[in-house]
């Protein structure tokens, strides 16, 4: 009777080559990213287009206020100081802001209170919620070009150049060259945990950021116990810093070289130097104690 079909098929997990992946993907990220800025700013500056990638913003500010919006502050929060604030945000339209409160720096520490609001063109005050779909879109498709980039330079025997620099390639279980639509779908499940920064995102700015819709009603608050607090951008970030965590970190400790996505698309990372004696020991070392106990029966039945 033969046996062989029933012993159990263990897998050897590749290597961690975790310090030269993390800076393979620092100096892609670096260099992909540089090129997508740079074709968003030329693109925003020919076409009308609003990107709003997240981040890179600029704030100027002045004490220039309407008259009609002076008068509303000066009678609901007659303390508080205003300016107008105009924010450009990178291959993304300038958005207004009013900018009150009793803010101020003491000693290096801030006291009182400030609120930001946007404004429209009207220079009216928008207490509404503002659903964040330049946001959404700008996040989304910063996020899907830089899949695509990773994955034109990782399928078909390619590499990108962080991974050319530390020695490192994608390849299949099978030890094949990747195909574009495999590469491509491993990139979106790696940066998935940013899609999911977006989407949160997006969700927050449904809700209300304000108890009232009235902005008198809003001020009188404010000059009472009120303290507006802007905390969706810090959950966002818990988020993101919660998935990247559970995505990419925790399954190096238990799957050694294979994350999530090197799984579910049975991919892995190797490294193109040679191997020597000594890796090929330490892989040997590496096995399940199990493997280790049958290997002397897998002999003794091959020379049978």
């Amino acid at each position: 009777m033969d046996t062989r079909q029933q012993m159990p098929q263990i897998d050897i997990l590749p290597a961690r080559h975790f310090w030269r992946r993390f800076a393979a993907f620092a100096v892609d990220i670096i260099v992909f990213q540089l090129i997508i800025l740079a074709t968003v700013h030329y693109v925003s500056k020919v076409y009308p287009l609003d990107f709003r990638l997240p981040g890179w913003t600029t704030t100027e500010c002045n004490g220039l206020l309407p008259d009609q919006l002076a008068k509303q502050i000066e009678a609901g929060w007659p303390e508080a100081t205003s300016d107008i604030c105009e924010v450009r945000q990178f291959g993304g339209a300038k958005q207004r802001y009013l900018r009150t409160g009793t803010l101020s720096e003491d000693d290096l520490w801030l006291s009182g209170k400030e609120l930001s609001i946007p404004v429209d063109a009207d220079n009216n005050p928008v207490t509404k919620p503002m659903p964040a779909y330049s946001s959404l879109v700008g996040g989304v498709a910063n996020t899907v070009l830089i899949a695509l980039a990773f994955a034109v330079f990782s399928a078909g025997g390619r590499r990108t150049f962080g991974k050319a620099l530390v020695f490192l390639r994608v390849q299949t279980a099978e030890q094949e060259d990747l195909d574009f639509g495999t590469a491509f779908k491993r990139e979106i499940l790696k940066f998935s945990p940013n899609l999911l920064f977006s989407v949160v995102l997006f969700a927050l700015s449904l809700f209300p950021a304000y108890p009232t819709e009235d902005f008198n009603t809003l001020l009188g608050m404010l000059r009472g116990e009120y303290a507006p607090s802007d905390d969706s951008i810090s959950k966002s970030y818990l988020v993101w810093a919660l998935a990247v965590t559970a995505w990419w970190i925790w399954p190096f400790i238990v799957w050694e070289g294979q994350t999530f996505y090197d799984r579910i698309c049975a991919c892995k990372v190797v490294t193109t130097l040679k191997a020597d004696r000594p890796d090929e020991a330490r892989i040997k070392q590496n096995r399940p104690r199990i493997y280790r106990r049958l290997a002397p029966i897998r002999r003794s039945r091959r020379r049978n």
